[in-house]
């Protein structure tokens, strides 16, 4: 019963997760919440490219791949009021907005601060229907500004608790200075850090972990290097979640290795994904041909990416039996809910 009416899957919660996942439980997002590496796509000189083009360019992707996903991780700048004010999202698909202040050069360098978008508030996106909060952490636990991330996370947990709105944390671990990223201890620490970050946010009570893969594999058919001890991790990212949602992103990897490791963690646990240029490369700027042509292999990957999910994952709930909840959840309920 608590678990209907308060905690992290109160009713509200659970309306809303229900709404970001296909009919039988599995979180299929398409992620294009990009900033400046996605205006690259439409000019190599982003700072050339207007607001304008961008809405038109996220909102036809939207348009073209609806059919084909639960739900869209869109940005507060061109897409999210653009593709509720337009229709273009639908009614049945969910929406997944970011708080914090993301900016990921074009050039592929990225700044490692955690911020929280200025004058945009968890109130602001539950006002304006959407499904989730996204919350994005550069996290390295021996950093110096871990507490101060802990807090933060802490923070918007409380909000969203307020608000009834699911928070997704996606940690993203980075090299610590002079630190060579593919060193094999630095790999090695990645996998150890994605791990730990699990348990870590899941402790702070946030409700959908959006996890990078647990390990490295060789891009190429057939290559099975690293699988086993990826498998490990990710079952240790399972129980680490100990029943909260968890999710996988896509990086900057091809589609053929990420759709290895969506079948490896869906194994593990995961119930789903928020993939984004694994999925849509090519589909974004360069000639209109070569677009359509580019949304035709998009919306197979995304009904495949499903595919694989139902084969091997696991919904992110099992619903109580009609007759339990007919039992036990009893008129008054509604006097008791988020009450202290």
């Amino acid at each position: 019963m608590s678990d209907w009416l308060s905690g992290p899957r109160s009713l509200g919660k659970l309306r809303s997760l229900t709404r970001i996942a296909t009919q039988d439980g599995f979180i299929a997002t398409l992620a294009i919440d990009h900033p400046e590496n996605y205006l690259a796509m439409i000019d190599p000189d982003w700072r050339r490219v207007t607001s304008a083009e961008v809405t038109r360019s996220k909102l036809e992707l939207v348009a073209a791949l609806a059919p084909h996903a639960s739900a869209f991780l869109v940005d507060p700048l061109w897409s999210l009021a653009q593709g509720i004010v337009t229709g273009v999202i639908p009614r049945d698909t969910g929406i997944i907005t970011g708080i914090e202040a993301l900016s990921y050069q074009a050039g592929g360098g990225f700044g490692t601060t955690t911020q929280l978008r200025d004058r945009w508030t968890v109130e602001k996106i539950k006002t304006l229907g959407a499904d989730a909060v996204k919350l994005v952490v550069w996290w390295r636990p021996d950093a110096d500004d871990a507490d101060e991330i802990r807090r933060m996370v802490s923070s918007v947990v409380g909000d969203c608790e307020h608000h009834q709105i699911p928070l997704v944390v996606e940690p993203l671990w980075y090299p610590r200075d002079g630190q060579d990223p593919t060193g094999q201890g630095a790999r090695e620490e990645r996998v150890d850090v994605v791990v730990g970050a699990a348990k870590e946010f899941v402790e702070l009570g946030i409700d959908v972990l959006k996890s990078e893969f647990p390990g490295d594999l060789v891009d190429a058919p057939g290559d099975t290097t690293g699988e086993e001890a990826s498998a490990q991790a990710a079952r240790a990212i399972d129980a680490a979640c100990a029943g909260r949602p968890w999710v996988m992103l896509s990086g900057s990897g091809t589609y053929e290795v990420f759709r290895r490791q969506l079948a490896i963690v869906a194994e593990a646990g995961a119930c789903g994904f928020m993939a984004g240029r694994a999925i849509w490369t090519g589909a974004v700027g360069g000639p209109e041909e070569r677009r359509r042509e580019a949304v035709l292999r998009c919306q197979v990957r995304l009904d495949e990416c499903q595919s694989i999910l139902r084969a091997h994952g696991r919904p992110w709930r099992q619903a109580p039996a009609m007759e339990e909840v007919a039992e036990t959840l009893t008129a008054g309920w509604h006097e008791r809910y988020l009450e202290p």
